[in-house]
């Protein structure tokens, strides 16, 4: 029986902000810590701070275990991170998927990476997918490689440290990492010709019990011992399975935060498009999902500035870019997203923005384009849910209904749906009806003259990357 008093701890590790947060077992949130993120750059490359991360999470965990009858502690963190180790931790820093490779391993990679139509994830620039950097790893460090017993993702990496035994998780191993089939539903061909299948440890779902506190860290924090350690998932199927669980599988989701992924259950993975940024997920009960990834966070947060303006005045301001032909062309980052051969190539076009309001504005147009644009490549006909950052961004949401009059478009009230997500994965089998605590509510059209036509010159634009 679900013991209404008793709370989860959920360690939201994203690549700009760690969250942890406190919910009831039927998702609904009690207290939340918020910590931005940054990563190492004393090391041999740019890492993911693991340290500061763990002081930072043991820290929270004291406070909250103060106020609140933590049970468990479920991690769910970006995908594309882990990190090698021993018996005693991590043996080489774990890649921060920014990190800049050297000049062989793209062509290194070349020669044994697999191929898109196996894995369904295009190849990126950095170590932006795992088996690049332990390609990179083996060869630049062989010696300390040869001493790795596991290779673990981040979620599963902070399971094991906060006492869980060492499992693989399905959702984060085949979270655009190159490792894994999905329609085979086998490690990718790269894992057996590397001889890399010995790092992976026995799988475990991701709301499986995997182990309770460690004696240390409970002196540690003052939580009970008896504290359940869970798998843990990625962070974005976390947040698509917040849906599930509330009955919605069916609605296309939009998961939004530094990327903005697509979920749509109902699409084939058969004739995925490279070119449009098609990324095969596998949700935490391993059934593959068709996926897009674009960095559509950090380019709007590029576009709109460090005072951001997302409520009604930006959307007004929408009508007088739309008029004057102003737009944002991609890419404003290293990631291509829907549109090949545009990494860095950003550029506006038309009258620049005059102000703070239609800075924010322009980055609202660019950011619905993008999600319009992913919709369509999705096959989405469904209800559509935006959760995460672009959940509260008034002028994203209107404008994202007006680019899609024939569906229905929701926004969480709740911008924290991946931790929620991820601590509903506690007691999930002992759970027979939908939760309750998944609200939503619905985006009212924008009017703005010319938006239609406004998206499909995007498009245009965007794929021949021509200045008019």
């Amino acid at each position: 029986m679900i013991d209404t008093g008793d709370r989860v701890a959920v360690l939201d590790l994203g690549k700009t902000n760690i969250k942890i947060l406190v919910a009831t077992a039927l998702g609904e949130p009690v207290e939340i810590l918020s910590y931005p993120n940054a990563p190492d750059a004393s090391g041999p490359y740019l890492a993911i701070d693991l340290n500061r991360i763990q002081w930072l999470i043991l820290d929270a965990l004291t406070a909250l275990g103060k106020r609140h009858r933590i049970r468990a502690i479920v991690a769910t963190a970006h995908g594309c991170g882990g990190v090698l180790v021993d018996d005693h931790g991590p043996i080489l820093p774990a890649f921060d998927y920014e990190a800049k490779p050297p000049d062989w391993l793209a062509t290194a990679y070349a020669e044994v990476g697999p191929g898109y139509e196996e894995v369904f994830c295009s190849l990126s620039g950095g170590v932006m997918r795992p088996a690049q950097g332990l390609l990179w790893q083996s060869r630049a460090y062989p010696d300390a490689f040869a001493r790795a017993k596991y290779f673990l993702l981040t979620p599963q990496y902070i399971a094991t440290w906060l006492g869980g035994r060492p499992v693989t998780e399905i959702s984060s191993l085949a979270a655009q990492c190159h490792l894994w089939n999905p329609l085979k539903n086998e490690f990718s061909s790269m894992v057996s010709a590397m001889g890399w299948r010995h790092l992976f440890p026995v799988f475990a779902k991701a709301g499986e019990v995997i182990g309770n506190l460690s004696p240390a860290l409970a002196q540690r924090t003052g939580l009970d011992p008896a504290v359940q350690i869970l798998a843990g998932a990625h962070d974005s199927n976390a947040n698509f399975y917040r849906y599930k669980a509330a009955g919605m599988a069916d609605c296309t989701v939009l998961s939004t935060g530094t990327w903005m992924i697509g979920f749509n259950r109902g699409r084939r993975l058969e004739d995925f498009s490279e070119a449009r940024a098609m990324v095969a997920n596998v949700d935490v009960d391993g059934a593959p999902i068709a996926s897009t990834l674009t960095m559509t966070g950090r380019e709007y947060a590029i576009l709109a500035g460090d005072h951001p303006i997302s409520d009604a005045r930006a959307l007004q301001a929408t009508a007088k870019l739309v008029a004057q032909r102003t737009m944002a062309i991609p890419s404003f980052v290293d990631d291509p997203g829907a549109f090949p051969g545009t990494a860095g190539k950003g550029f506006l076009l038309g009258p620049p923005p005059a102000d703070e309001m239609e800075k924010g504005a322009l980055a609202a147009l660019y950011a619905a384009f993008v999600a319009d644009l992913c919709l369509d490549v999705l096959g989405s006909t469904t209800p559509i849910v935006v959760d995460g950052g672009f959940a509260s961004n008034v002028a994203f949401g209107a404008l994202l209904a007006a680019l899609r009059p024939h569906q229905s478009v929701f926004l969480s009230r709740s911008k924290d749906g991946t931790a929620l997500g991820a601590g509903l994965l506690w007691q999930r089998f002992e759970r027979t009806e939908p939760v309750p605590s998944v609200i939503l509510d619905q985006a009212l059209p924008a009017e703005v003259p010319g938006l239609y036509d406004a998206s499909q010159r995007w498009r245009v634009l965007a794929d021949t990357q021509t200045r008019l």
